[in-house]
């Protein structure tokens, strides 16, 4: 099936199962249908089994969402707690679509109480209490993970909940990720559980192999331990001065440390010039994607300057992962999209699209793990394997079974889409979303984040003030403060006279930038002139001055 007569059946409100091979663009997709939702004005419950996956949708793990959290049964005095909180009721009430990623790792006991929860709360027995359900994953990646005391755990085509649903299958067979034959090969093979000689000797051709580029590779490990082990090494390695970029957050603490757990991005992230990194956020704008590779070549105004492995330069400014209910933000992390990329897991990997792998699968603990590690790299020309074990490429036999009886169901699921007419589609795609949406009042016109600091001005009052008021850091507002100036908006000498640093200070900051720029083509950077002055006032003195000097 592809990717638009997917899209046509989802719209159509179908529940559905979406599946598909490593790299076919099974999360591309449903971002997709999000976008296309929210458009329509319908509140969604975006979330997946694991925290890393739900970044990539700027979702939640489905045990927070649904508020279970690491429950294995629910009793009845465990549904009365939860009937009072009243952030449940609402969720589910305003709640018409919910989907879950990378629905193979989660437990099938775990479905079955999050549909009861789900029925519980929406007052409604049917399945998951009426609401478009959208599982996506593939299950010849890797499965749950039981944890000691918990009930033997399958996967959750075994649930009551799923069978319960009569879902749509829609198995994707475009290939985004993968252009290499070769790879592809490898690939299916393990997906079809049949390993042979040539496949092997495929894999025994790329033992201690460079890849063919230059790129220096992401070195894949089964476990953390290495990972750390190696990063860290790395990095001391190499000579010269370590700069330090701390995350920042505000919202509910319980949120707060949720999205913390499922970011890549580290608490504290330690670069220095020469590291290898790798982007862990999607930036399309800024020609960067979750996996992007690249080196530190210097650092800019504080920022880290990445050179890319296609060669482009890229500044690292911090960015922000939030957790949003009812289109507002209830907690949200902000750190630099980074994170040190000599080696990272296996598990961490899902999602990510990469050119240069080195892989050592000979601790392989898992089904589906060789799997998900060689279905990271893009071709078999950009493998270097450095071990194997029996474990590593074998898959759970009775996936596939499961695997054939899906993709008969996929071809089904396209000839009932096939036999309706175009305006028959059209007509019930229209129709769903008129249900789910329902009638909004129209909202004013949103005004800019920067609108908004400029509407604080006429107070008076002092950055930090603007801050609190805000629920920003006093670095925010001073960006906003540069933007309103570059653009025209104000004028530092008229608007932002009150703000304007004592004249001591003043005087000491504007001598260190005027005696640099004079020097240096008028360039006015942070960190040269910082180092003028022995560091010993803030950047953001340093800005607020050099904001009046440029305003002049």
């Amino acid at each position: 099936m592809t990717q638009t007569e997917a899209l046509d059946i989802l719209k159509m409100g179908h529940s559905v199962f979406l599946t598909g091979s490593a790299g076919s663009g099974k999360t591309h997709l449903l971002n997709q249908y999000i976008d296309y939702l929210k458009k329509g004005g319908v509140e969604i419950g975006i979330t997946a089994s694991t925290g890393i996956a739900a970044t990539h949708m700027g979702g939640v793990t489905i045990h927070s969402w649904a508020g279970i959290g690491i429950r294995a049964s629910l009793t009845e005095s465990d549904l009365e707690m939860l009937e009072e909180r009243k952030y449940l009721w609402n969720r589910f009430q305003n709640t018409h679509v919910l989907i879950i990623d990378e629905i193979s790792m989660l437990h099938h006991f775990r479905l079955d109480l999050i549909e009861r929860v789900a029925r519980f709360f929406k007052r409604n027995e049917a399945p998951f209490g009426g609401m478009q359900v959208i599982f996506c994953g593939d299950f010849f990646q890797l499965p749950p993970v039981v944890r000691q005391g918990e009930p033997e755990a399958h996967f959750v085509y075994d649930s009551d909940a799923w069978q319960a649903l009569d879902l749509k299958i829609c198995y994707l067979h475009e290939q985004f990720r993968h252009k290499d034959d070769a790879a592809l090969r490898v690939l299916n093979d393990i997906r079809s559980n049949n390993v042979s000689e040539e496949t092997l000797e495929a894999l025994r051709g790329r033992y201690r192999k460079k890849p063919a580029s230059a790129i220096a590779p992401t070195r894949l490990y089964t476990h953390n331990a290495d990972v750390d082990m190696v990063n860290v090494g790395e990095l001391n390695k190499i000579s010269g001065d370590t700069k330090e970029f701390h995350m920042t957050h505000k919202g509910r603490d319980i949120l707060v440390e949720l999205l913390k757990k499922s970011c890549l991005a580290p608490a504290t992230l330690t670069l220095k010039k020469d590291a290898r990194v790798m982007f862990v956020k999607n930036n399309f704008e800024e020609g960067f994607v979750n996996g992007t590779l690249g080196v530190i070549v210097g650092f800019e105004d504080g920022f880290p300057v990445v050179q890319t492995t296609a060669g482009k330069k890229i500044t690292a400014k911090p960015m922000n992962w939030s957790i949003e209910e009812e289109g507002k933000i209830k907690a949200e992390i902000s750190q630099l999209p980074l994170r040190l990329a000599w080696a990272i897991t296996v598990h961490k990997s899902q999602g990510m699209s990469l050119d240069a792998v080195e892989v050592d699968l000979s601790k392989s603990f898992e089904k589906g793990m060789g799997y998900v590690a060689l279905s990271r790299v893009r071709t078999l020309d950009g493998l270097t394997l450095l071990g194997l074990n029996d474990m590593a490429l074998q898959v759970h036999e009775e996936v596939l079974e499961r695997d054939a009886a899906f993709k008969k169901q996929s071809e089904d699921a396209e000839g009932e889409l096939a036999a309706l007419k175009a305006p028959e589609v059209t007509a019930r795609q229209t129709a769903f979303l008129s249900k789910v949406s329902g009638k909004k009042e129209k909202k004013p016109k949103k005004i800019s984040t920067f609108e908004q600091t400029r509407l604080l001005l006429p107070g008076r009052l002092s950055i930090k003030e603007m801050a609190k008021k805000r629920g920003f850091t006093e670095g925010t507002i001073i960006s906003h403060l540069e933007t309103l100036v570059e653009e025209g908006t104000i004028t530092a000498d008229s608007d932002l006279k009150h703000l304007r640093p004592d004249p001591k200070k003043f005087k000491k900051i504007s001598t260190a930038f005027t005696t640099f720029s004079s020097k240096n083509d008028g360039a006015m950077p942070l960190s040269p002139v910082a180092t003028l002055l022995s560091n010993i006032y803030s950047y953001d003195d340093l800005r607020l001055v050099r904001l009046f000097l440029q305003s002049t």
